[in-house]
């Protein structure tokens, strides 16, 4: 059997057989090429283009591509396919799967769209998952999984197992959960723990404890991949109020959110949204990253008025302006590395806590002042020795201590920002970028230019 193929290689092929309308032989070479390659050059095709290689592809092929798709492109494609292409898309896929795509579509869409689904259970999931908000625990869980009861032997799980699963369930199996009468969660095992069990053992022998990582349907995707990446989870229990398992998260679904979590913290922290990343106009962009850039814009204006404020002593030591910009950009690069840091450290759960946050700022202080020190020291050497028969020492020490309270307050603001945005419930990723080079530079500006009227003013 020959080997799917890059697509990478089959590129100007394909663009050339689409233009020729050579489908017969766009057919052989759609076969030699893998699906999932096509989801990364997706967006390089037009449109129309897209859609006639999607009919054109053999039926396994455009399942399994349209499973990786992004929303987006896959709420388009349902949107122009035929309901002959439509239905085995939405008869073969996930109930999660297509609640994330029917939330982005408008009630009509999702009223059309569910009309061709066959399958009553998966109409009842569907029902289930689009009564959660969005990006929640709720709107990703797989509503299908097989209850055991704590005094059913490994034998009798494993015949039940067997009995009851579809071949499409098989990745919700690599964990399995233990629950009473009540359907209350008791614990959890592997496949591996159970089929690894003599024959007679019970369930409520071999279970492990889930009170660590139940969550309840409300709660936010991103809470949620922080548990899995705490506790390395397969899977986890979705529960009601009352501890009854309601749901199943598999470490399937998480990844996707732990992708989509990454991209739009790097988006916020450069001051933009993740849908930069794909967007084709240029006035979209602009509208995406105007909001933080305003934040600059009024800092600029407000370090000029600093400026023209000790506009005497730069007058008089026209010196100290050349050095501005570099200790303005050296605090700015510490602050972002700070601010990256600390993001990170609360995105995977490292900092819990009024003790951890306090930890945390105290850490980055402390190399703000060691890093300010040391190039602070270097910087005054390199002033004194250009400037030190005009200006004297004193130059050197105005220079050393502006770069020093420059890297030291960027430090410490990359450290408070995201921990005060954390506290008050918003995204910490929206705080660094502009927002902490703007208040660098502004306290930075003005403690330099404060101490140079202090000590050479009067020379």
């Amino acid at each position: 059997m020959n080997q799917p193929q890059s697509i990478a290689l089959f590129f100007p092929e394909i663009r050339e057989l689409l233009a020729e309308k050579n489908y017969s032989l766009l057919k052989q070479v759609l076969k030699a090429c893998s699906p999932l390659d096509f989801a990364d050059v997706w967006r390089k095709f037009e449109e129309e283009e897209r859609l006639q290689i999607f009919m054109l592809l053999p039926s396994s092929a455009a399942l399994k591509l349209f499973e990786i798709l992004e929303v987006e492109d896959q709420r388009l494609l349902l949107a122009r396919l035929n309901e002959e292409n439509v239905t085995p898309l939405l008869d073969n896929m996930e109930s999660p799967d297509l609640a994330k795509i029917f939330h982005k579509m408008s009630p009509r869409a999702v009223k059309k769209m569910t009309s061709l689904i066959k399958r009553q259970d998966a109409l009842a999931h569907i029902d289930t998952l689009m009564k959660y908000p969005e990006c929640t625990a709720g709107s990703l869980m797989h509503p299908e999984f097989v209850k055991l009861p704590p005094k059913m032997t490994a034998k009798q799980a494993l015949l039940r197992l067997q009995a009851v699963t579809r071949p499409g369930q098989k990745e919700h199996l690599y964990s399995l959960f233990v629950t009473d009468d009540d359907g209350k969660v008791m614990g959890t095992m592997s496949l591996q723990d159970l089929v690894g069990a003599p024959p007679d053992e019970q369930l409520y022998e071999l279970m492990n404890s889930v009170e660590m990582i139940k969550v309840t349907p409300e709660t936010d995707q991103e809470d949620v991949s922080k548990l899995f990446s705490k506790y390395q989870l397969t899977s986890a229990p979705v529960v009601d109020t009352e501890s009854r398992l309601i749901g199943v998260l598999t470490v399937s679904d998480i990844l996707s959110v732990i992708r989509q979590e990454a991209t739009e913290d790097i988006a916020k922290m450069v001051g933009t949204r993740a849908k930069d990343l794909r967007e084709e106009s240029a006035f979209k962009i602009v509208f995406f990253r105007m909001p933080w850039l305003v934040v600059t814009l009024c800092g600029g204006f407000l370090i000029s008025l600093i400026i023209q404020h000790f506009e005497p002593i730069l007058a008089k030591a026209l010196a100290l302006a050349s050095f501005s910009p570099l200790i303005a950009g050296m605090g700015g690069n510490v602050g972002s590395q700070s601010a990256t840091i600390i993001v990170r450290s609360l995105a995977l759960g490292h900092l819990e806590g009024k003790k951890d946050w306090a930890k945390a700022i105290w850490r980055e202080f402390s190399v703000g002042v060691m890093l300010g020190g040391i190039y602070g020291l270097a910087l005054a050497v390199f002033a004194y020795l250009i400037y030190g028969h005009q200006y004297g020492v004193e130059f050197g020490i105005v220079v050393a201590i502006g770069m020093g309270t420059s890297m030291t307050v960027a430090a410490t603001m990359g450290a408070v920002e995201p921990i005060l945005f954390h506290r008050i419930g918003i995204d910490p990723a929206t705080a660094t970028g502009p927002l902490i080079t703007t208040i660098t530079d502004i306290v930075s500006n003005f403690t330099y230019f404060a101490l140079a009227t202090a000590l050479l003013l009067h020379k």
